[in-house]
């Protein structure tokens, strides 16, 4: 996704190219804009604060491309091909961010006022737990710096910290950043409850990941998680239910920028504007043929229950089932995340067989409709909804799950955390107890490593996870920190299509099984009535798992990778390894 932007301030631009240019020098520009003579005032502390923002909220306008195992795409990321190496390394080295946030440290004490100081060294604090976060998901332990390097100090050849030791430090810059920023909540800025909220983030990942990859102090990461998530939960933050059970989920997210997304859930977002020239490209991104080609995954799909709370994937014949039967009476999340049959699009008032044709062809079945904005906003960057970081959703989730996983869960922590999610949506409620006597065959596929006592509870909420949080950016790192990178090895596939010898109409409509409103056909043998709208060529233009029969799936990805033993984390770029021979490469990665 291609995203343009315009300074929303002369001098934080003018700030920033003069911190950008200084990056790996020595001397710094001698203007009036260098740090030396800037940071004097609230003004340019929040300025530059705020320049850095985007760190900790761009990750999720990627993520609305999922690169996990929600979304279907044309092109493998190389994680899934074994592509990766230490010349083609699946995460970013750059010390750059690092470096302006510790600059902000170097310059800040020119601020005279202590109390606005200590706010902005508070969210500066919250930048640079980010950063390590991001860098500890990806690589493990690495290089700690707290202040600015030389650029030929003997600081730059240091080896790296243990997993251990960085771990800690983002736990204190974390908990620094809870006590000095700000209490008022803002929507786009730093606050005490984004770093709760990181901290919750960040806490639940360390701990599960040390409990599932075999290593110490899981507990004590889960229970910070559990504390972090509780101060939240006082804290006035709700699930926003506007628009009622069957559109409060989908509006979350296609709130134009003039509406100020909902403050009742949303704690961190990345705000936009179409007359500033800030604008996203999600709407083109879905929904053009010749954009991503995006749809998600049938495994998400039979991952939603039905309405009544029952399993999917015990229904009968649900591997077989078309588009139009599976989307009946299911989670009311399923019709606010794709394109099911009777779908209305936003700022429309009826349903139109032409967006469900174009789900078939550009999507395989499954079209994202979360983000998605009204048509006015289908040319290229032309989104102004906000992108959403942190909400309270994501908050309650973790609070469920490091309780099930320290084995504290009770009902009443459903009732205050699961339930209020599924109540937005009219769905019934998670019950502790029907869920650890009889865990779900599906879900115990998935996660095979999940075991104990809270088994069935563990897999519901990891359930309720993927359902809730799909294309926020999260799938990947908790498929990461739960060790299952074996499910990136299945196939990606699309809606189900039945045997196709000749050519077969297909109803997309709910009312009418008998509709055909779209057509399959082999080669040579296309109806009168198809188009290039509203048909596609079986081993053409579409290709089924069966050959003529069976879900959607695209026949260029070949075969796909994954090594348990160093997949979890990526090699270091081998140039760096030959600047610096005191780092160690990560396991069953190479070196120069």
């Amino acid at each position: 996704m291609k995203y343009h932007y315009i300074s929303r301030n002369i001098f934080l631009a003018a700030l920033g190219i003069c911190i950008m240019n200084a990056c790996d020098l020595d001397q710094f520009p001698q203007d009036s804009l260098a740090p030396e003579n800037t940071f004097r005032t609230e003004t340019e502390l929040k300025y530059y604060i705020n320049g850095l923002l985007p760190m900790m909220t761009s990750y999720v306008e990627s993520g609305i491309i999922e690169t996990a195992d929600n979304g279907i795409r044309p092109e493998l990321p190389n994680y899934m091909t074994g592509k990766r190496s230490s010349k083609v390394s699946a995460g970013s080295w750059s010390w750059t961010n690092l470096r302006k946030i510790n600059i902000f440290f170097q310059y800040s004490h020119n601020c005279e006022d202590a109390d606005i100081r200590a706010e902005y060294e508070g969210m500066a604090h919250c930048l640079r737990a980010w950063f390590y976060y991001d860098k500890l998901k990806t690589f493990g332990g690495v290089p700690w710096y707290d202040s600015v390097v030389p650029d030929s100090g003997p600081e730059l050849y240091k080896p790296r910290d243990s997993r251990d030791f960085i771990a800690e430090k983002i736990l204190e810059e974390i908990d620094i950043a809870v006590r000095d920023c700000p209490e008022e909540k803002k929507l786009n800025e730093i606050t005490k409850w984004t770093a709760l909220a990181l901290k919750s983030r960040f806490c639940l990942f360390e701990g599960t990941f040390r409990k599932y990859h075999g290593l110490q102090n899981a507990d004590m990461y889960l229970e910070e998680c559990v504390e972090a998530c509780e101060e939240l939960m006082t804290s006035g933050y709700t699930i926003d239910n506007t628009g009622g059970k069957n559109y409060a989920y989908r509006d979350l997210f296609a709130q134009p920028a003039t509406s100020d997304a909902s403050m009742t859930e949303v704690i961190l977002a990345r705000s936009y504007s179409i007359p500033l020239g800030v604008r996203h490209n999600t709407n083109y991104t879905i929904i053009n043929v010749s954009g991503q080609q995006l749809g998600l995954n049938k495994t998400l799909v039979d991952s939603y229950l039905m309405a009544n709370g029952e399993r999917f994937t015990e229904q009968p014949g649900y591997k077989t089932m078309t588009l139009a039967e599976e989307c009946e009476n299911r989670d009311p999340r399923l019709k606010q995340t794709i394109r099911t049959p009777g779908f209305i699009r936003v700022g429309a008032t009826a349903t139109s067989v032409e967006d469900m044709q174009d789900a078939m062809i550009v999507s395989r079945g499954y079209m994202p409709i979360k983000y998605l904005q009204s048509a006015e906003h289908d040319a290229q960057t032309q989104n102004d909804n906000d992108i959403i970081a942190y909400r309270y959703a994501e908050v309650l989730l973790n609070f469920a799950e490091a309780k099930a996983e320290l084995g504290s869960l009770s009902q009443q922590d459903i009732n205050r955390s699961i339930k209020l999610i599924r109540d937005r949506v009219g769905m019934p409620n998670l019950i502790l107890e029907d869920a650890n006597s009889n865990p779900d065959p599906y879900m115990e596929a998935q996660y095979p490593d999940v075991s104990g006592n809270n088994k069935g509870v563990i897999l519901e909420i990891r359930r309720e996870r993927r359902i809730e949080l799909v294309m926020e950016g999260l799938r990947y790192d908790d498929i990461m920190r739960w060790k299952a990178g074996r499910l990136f090895l299945e196939p990606f596939r699309g809606a189900y299509v039945p045997e196709v010898t000749t050519s077969i109409g297909y109803s997309l409509s709910a009312s009418n099984p008998d509709a055909t409103d779209f057509w399959f056909y082999t080669t040579g043998n296309k109806p009168a009535e198809a188009t290039d709208g509203n048909s596609l060529e079986i081993g053409k233009n579409v290709f089924l798992d069966n050959s003529s029969s069976g879900n959607m799936i695209l026949s260029n990805h070949g075969t796909k990778v994954w090594d348990e033993d160093k997949d979890y984390l990526a090699p270091i770029p081998s140039e760096e390894l030959t600047k610096n021979p005191a780092l160690e490469q990560n396991p069953g990665w190479d070196r120069p």
